[in-house]
């Protein structure tokens, strides 16, 4: 069989192949074509005019964020047209404006000692920066252990030691010890002392970590006499 002979009977198979499965194909391509529309749409169209629109309802909101008005960040104001930071992030959370909204209104009702609205919104903001990132994660463990929480505390706290490795790490992992030391739980509250020692010595939460060490030591017997 020749060259042309196979190039006409490889299309003749296709050929028949699509006959046979026209309907299944058909589907599949327009499901992909619209899959890829859909998502062009998406990001060129759709998410730029809804960031858009978040970042003019989110502006009027910064002087009174600066100014500590609470409760113009939580609540809004009918009167002045300006809609709250918990509604924005409410209403265009996918978006970076409406993450930031919620942010802003995390910190409003930890203001206000609300701290399961705190957390509420703590839970619908993230950042790619790593400070940030450590601190929202030490917002939450500060809402927790203001709700009773001390073990759910003293978690959050270490997973934000665990986001950088630097001096911010020394201070969550101390925080994360004393929520363990209270809960009870003196193991861990001795493993996160230690990492301390070990690592991070010489910031100002490893300048007395020693009597924290042996002090857990002793509560689990571990000192000789």
């Amino acid at each position: 069989m020749d060259i042309k002979e196979n190039w006409l009977s490889v299309r003749n198979n296709v050929s028949a192949f699509y006959v046979g499965n026209k309907r299944v194909i058909n589907v599949t391509l327009i499901s992909a074509v619209a899959i890829v529309a859909g998502s062009l749409y998406y990001s060129m169209s759709f998410l730029p005019d809804q960031e858009k629109k978040a970042g003019q309802k989110l502006a009027p909101l910064y002087y009174y964020f600066k100014n500590d008005s609470t409760q113009i960040i939580t609540k809004g104001s009918t009167a002045m047209k300006i809609v709250s930071a918990a509604k924005i992030a409410d209403d265009y959370w996918y978006t970076k404006k409406g993450k930031e909204a919620a942010l802003m209104a995390s910190i409003a009702f930890m203001k206000e000692k609300k701290y399961k609205d705190a957390l509420n919104y703590l839970d619908k903001t993230d950042a790619k920066d790593e400070v940030l990132n450590a601190s929202i994660l030490g917002m939450k463990a500060v809402c927790e252990s203001e709700l009773g929480n001390t073990v759910d505390a003293a978690k959050m706290f270490e997973r934000a030691s665990s986001v950088a490795d630097n001096d911010f790490s020394a201070m969550y992992l101390k925080k994360a010890g004393v929520h363990y030391e209270m809960a009870g739980e003196f193991k861990d509250a001795l493993r996160c002392y230690n990492v301390i020692a070990d690592k991070y010595s010489t910031s100002s939460e490893g300048s007395d970590i020693d009597k924290y060490v042996y002090k857990m030591k002793a509560k689990l017997g571990e000192l000789n006499p």
